[in-house]
C-alpha cells in the first residue's frame, strides 16, 4: 500500500466511524468501489459499510480467531496473508463471513505473515453487512437480542 490514494485510503479508515468527515466518507467509499470483494453491492450498501469498516493490522503467527467464538465481523485482506481451515487467504480476498444460520465461527484463523485489513462489521438482522454501531468483538458465549447460537 504505497500510493497516495492507498495512504488517504489507510488514514480515513483508522479514524473512528462515529469522527469521519464526508470527505473521509468519499475517500473510503471511492477505495472500496474498486475491491473485487464489494464489487456485487449497490451503492447505498457500499456508502453504509463505509460509515462504519475499520482498519487492523495484526503480526504473524497472530490467532485471529478461534472455533466458537461469535462471528460479529469479516475480513478483507489489504496485505499479507491467513490460513483458515486448509486454505491460505491473499491480499483482497474476504474471509471470515457467517455461515448460514450460525453466529459463531467454525475455524481457526492464523495470521502467517504480518497482515492489513478491513473489518466489516454484520449482525444478524441486516446478514453479511452492518449497518449497525456494535463493536465487532463480543467475547466468546455472548449473544445479542435476536442472534443464534450455533
Amino acid at each position: 500500500m504505497t500510493s497516495y490514494i492507498e495512504q488517504q485510503f489507510m488514514q480515513c479508515l483508522q479514524i473512528s466511524p462515529e469522527l469521519r468527515k464526508e470527505k473521509d466518507l468519499s475517500v473510503i467509499y471511492s477505495y472500496l468501489h474498486g475491491l473485487e470483494a464489494l464489487s456485487s453491492l449497490r451503492e447505498p450498501a457500499l456508502r453504509a459499510i463505509c460509515k462504519n469498516v475499520r482498519y487492523e493490522y495484526h503480526d504473524y503467527n497472530d490467532i485471529l480467531y478461534c472455533p466458537g467464538e461469535m462471528s460479529t465481523c469479516w475480513y478483507i485482506l489489504l496485505s499479507g496473508s491467513v490460513f483458515i481451515d486448509g486454505s491460505m487467504f491473499l491480499p483482497t480476498s474476504s474471509f471470515g463471513k457467517r455461515t448460514a444460520g450460525c453466529t459463531r465461527r467454525p475455524n481457526e484463523c492464523l495470521i502467517l505473515e504480518p497482515s492489513e485489513m478491513i473489518v466489516v462489521r454484520q449482525t444478524q438482522t441486516t446478514g453479511v453487512l452492518s449497518l449497525g454501531l456494535e463493536h465487532c468483538w463480543t467475547g466468546p458465549g455472548q449473544t445479542k437480542p435476536g442472534e443464534l447460537a450455533c
